[in-house]
């Protein structure tokens, strides 16, 4: 039958319920259109949505290459669900983890395997879910070590970079040990139920064995990963491609890794051609809209302007000239840009004009839109189209006093009598033919990156480096 949205989060447990729950309640609040239904009402026509997945579908004839989906910071698995079930319609298994360091649904707590749910208790259980979901450590790292408060003021703390640094690098092990985790996983999926449930057994997962091994026997092409993420999920797929050699080819959106994030040794001791220390050393593609204010207010905002304010020096963490950069229109986010010049493999670079940081992998607008709305109460509802503020370039990223203009970020658009969600048909077209190149060979992929498929789509630039290709 078809799945439905609350399918694909209880279908993964108590906490992704959870999750699911939540990330329903939050969608209410971005609807308009009719007016009699109230909140829970609406919630439940969120999760009862039918999206894009059939239950109980055997799995089709082939070997099939895998994309691992990386969220972002306290991201959850749900959140690639459109991602997931297009390119599963592509041809690829597509892995969506919860990272342990910092998902907000990881599995290590409510896996049946998990000897912490067996002795402590569904009750604990929730409580840990719910403290990590209340307690993301990252950001409120970041303001412990690079401030403290004196006299009413803030000031920054001697060596906070270097703290920061740490705590970053320590964050980017652990994700780079699950990605190895579940590459391991994948090899134990591909064998037989039984070779499969040996290797489950051996790692102290019977029940787990139990659940998945004989599913996807034969079926993974695992000689041919590649990796996509979000935020710190594209930081994340920009180190792992470097140090795990199972990973063939890495895709980024919104976000390129600080030099001083690193974990020691990640890209070696090379250069790049521009002199610069060398970075991914594989296929990595980087896509980035103009208007991410979240990168900047963190990058920019945070660890320049903050850190300058309270008497610190932000040279001393940016030790690379070119992350140095003020943002421009047409360099708005260095630090992505940067890694892509670091890059000394195949690369390529896509800006993408009014996208967010979110625009890329928020695919709500798509599931309840205008031409498909949600019905509750005998009414229509519809996402409400977003209304931003055009985020500080040149001069005025030092004024603390500046505003931006309104703006509508990029959405629906009719081409050719079809309408088109155009974040997730940008995002698709590009990491589709990046993918179909890298990991199935597809010789006119390559060209097509380099083009624009729809005039004025809203691509304001592409760069690549392919090899002649």
């Amino acid at each position: 039958r078809a799945a439905t949205f609350d399918d694909l989060t209880a279908g993964s447990g108590a906490a992704f319920a959870r999750v699911g729950s939540f990330i329903a309640q939050s969608w209410v609040s971005r609807l308009e259109g009719g007016s009699g239904a109230d909140r829970g009402a609406l919630a439940d026509a969120v999760k009862a949505r039918a999206v894009n997945s059939l239950l109980g579908a055997p799995v089709a004839d082939g070997e099939f290459p895998v994309i691992i989906a990386a969220h972002g910071l306290g991201g959850f698995p749900i959140q690639w669900a459109a991602f997931a079930e297009h390119f599963a319609s592509r041809g690829y298994a597509v892995v969506a983890p919860g990272f342990v360091a910092d998902s907000s649904a990881p599995n290590a707590f409510g896996s049946p395997d998990s000897k912490f749910a067996r002795n402590a208790g569904a009750n604990a259980v929730n409580a840990a879910y719910g403290t990590i979901i209340g307690e993301s450590k990252v950001i409120p790292g970041f303001y412990k070590y690079f401030f403290k408060r004196e006299g009413g003021e803030l000031t920054a703390v001697a060596g906070g970079g270097g703290k920061v640094g740490e705590m970053m690098a320590e964050f980017f092990i652990q994700r780079l040990a699950d990605v190895d985790a579940i590459i391991a996983g994948l090899d134990s999926l591909d064998k037989s139920a039984a070779e499969c449930a040996a290797d489950y057994e051996s790692r102290g997962q019977p029940e787990h064995g139990a659940e998945v091994c004989g599913l996807f026997s034969g079926a993974i092409n695992a000689g041919k990963i590649g990796i996509a993420g979000h935020s710190l999920g594209s930081m994340t797929a920009q180190f792992a491609v470097a140090t795990n050699d199972r990973l063939a080819a890495a895709v980024g959106y919104n976000n390129g890794a600080p030099r001083y994030w690193e974990p020691p040794g990640v890209f070696g001791d090379g250069l790049a051609e521009d002199g610069q220390p060398a970075g991914s050393p594989k296929p990595l593609l980087m896509m980035h809209g103009s208007e991410d204010a979240f990168t900047q207010s963190v990058f920019r905002g945070l660890m320049w302007n903050s850190l300058s304010a309270a008497g610190g020096n932000p040279e001393d963490i940016w030790v690379l000239e070119a992350e140095r950069a003020v943002p421009t229109q047409e360099n708005p986010q260095p630090v992505a840009r940067n890694a892509y010049a670091r890059a000394t493999g195949d690369k390529a670079i896509i800006l993408a004009r009014d996208l967010d940081h979110d625009s890329l992998v928020d695919d709500f607008p798509a599931l309840a839109s205008r031409q498909n709305p949600l019905r509750a109460g005998g009414e229509d509802y519809w996402a409400r189209e977003g209304v931003g503020l055009r985020k500080a370039v040149g001069e005025d990223v030092f004024n603390p006093n500046f505003r931006g203009e309104r703006f509508a970020p990029l959405g629906w658009r009719t081409v050719g009598g079809e309408d088109i969600h155009m974040p997730s048909f940008i995002r698709n077209y590009y990491t589709g033919n990046w993918f179909d190149y890298y990991l199935k060979g597809d010789p006119d992929a390559a060209r097509r990156v380099a083009q624009d498929p729809i005039p004025e789509t809203g691509i304001l630039d592409v760069r690549t480096s392919l090899g002649g290709r």
